[in-house]
């Protein structure tokens, strides 16, 4: 099955407590609202899931990283040669708009996402990381942490680690 490209989008996002995420920033329901309703990423230690939410495990405590975006109309091949860690979740997104959000502090922006159609609300989401493990350590002239967020729209299936390398994710699964 062929499937197509349907948007892309990289931007740099400023984040804080090793997270960022992947919803509505309004919906008063999001586990952002709610001390102590972060999910864990112990299955993949990499992501997280909640109603309507997911939560994308970092490196870097506070400070930026590069995020790029894709929407599929089906699953992509993953790349497990240039990426450290890939895992995948599913997640409903029923309706609205959903942005991947980092910290509100100091005026920063969210990277809206355009998802796909999917009738049922039904998406997969896979993130690829490198430059994970280099953190608050991470010198001038390192790499800065990259995210690879592809969506497409998928029927629901349990959580899936499918490259594990990365110290990072290796502390987070072992919690």
């Amino acid at each position: 099955m062929t499937v197509t490209l349907l948007d892309r989008t990289t931007g740099a996002l400023t984040i804080e407590d090793n997270t960022f995420s992947l919803g509505d920033r309004n919906d008063p329901q999001s586990p952002l609202y709610h001390v102590g309703a972060l999910p864990s990423p112990r299955v993949t230690g990499l992501l997280a899931t909640a109603p309507g939410f997911v939560a994308v495990t970092c490196g870097v405590h506070l400070g930026g990283i590069t995020v790029t975006t894709e929407t599929w109309d089906g699953p992509p091949e993953p790349d497990l040669e240039t990426w450290e860690d890939v895992a995948e979740v599913s997640v409903i997104w029923p309706a609205g708009p959903i942005a991947v959000c980092g910290t509100e502090a100091d005026g920063a922006v969210d990277i809206p996402i355009a998802l796909p159609l999917a009738p049922d609300g039904n998406y997969r989401v896979r993130d690829s990381v490198r430059h994970r493990d280099a953190g608050e350590d991470r010198g001038p002239d390192d790499p800065q942490e990259h995210h690879l967020i592809q969506i497409w729209p998928a029927t629901p299936r349990q959580d899936e680690l499918l490259k594990a390398t990365d110290n990072t994710g290796a502390l987070w699964r072992a919690h």
